[in-house]
């Protein structure tokens, strides 16, 4: 039977910001490195892109769980045709609001933008999404 890791509030919390940078870098991340840099495996991410699939769309945000993609063929997961088909966007559609919604500029203040308050706001979207304690590899 596989170990089975308890999801973490604080490692989605880190998670929602790694994946706000990424939106802000214009870049898409392989599952690999978030697994890598989060130490889940790929059940567990495939679970915390989810979550935040659903964390995006509660909050008014692009869905940034559409910039993970597979390293084999550069796509997301067959799961993500779900967000494409609610929301009647392509894939590029979706990355495009990303790195628009996240786009940086030189200005200090717009560099830090969209991290105040994302903590407090995480804790409020997992305590009311009835995110299970467990999950499974």
């Amino acid at each position: 039977m596989a170990k089975v890791q308890a999801f973490s509030e604080e490692k989605f919390k880190c998670f929602v910001r790694y994946m706000i940078q990424v939106a802000k870098q214009k870049r898409c991340v392989p599952y690999v490195e978030l697994e890598n840099a989060f130490g889940l495996g790929h059940g567990q991410l495939g679970w915390y892109a989810g979550t935040l699939g659903d964390y995006c769309s509660a909050n008014n945000l692009p869905l940034l769980n559409g910039l993970i993609i597979s390293s084999t063929d550069c796509a997301p997961s067959n799961g993500f045709d779900w967000y494409q088909e609610k929301y009647d966007k392509t894939w590029g559609e979706i990355v495009s609001d990303c790195f628009k919604y996240f786009h940086v500029t030189s200005t200090r203040a717009k560099q830090s933008e969209g991290y105040s308050g994302r903590d407090a706001d995480v804790s409020n979207f997992l305590k009311n999404s009835g995110v299970p304690q467990y999950l499974g590899d």
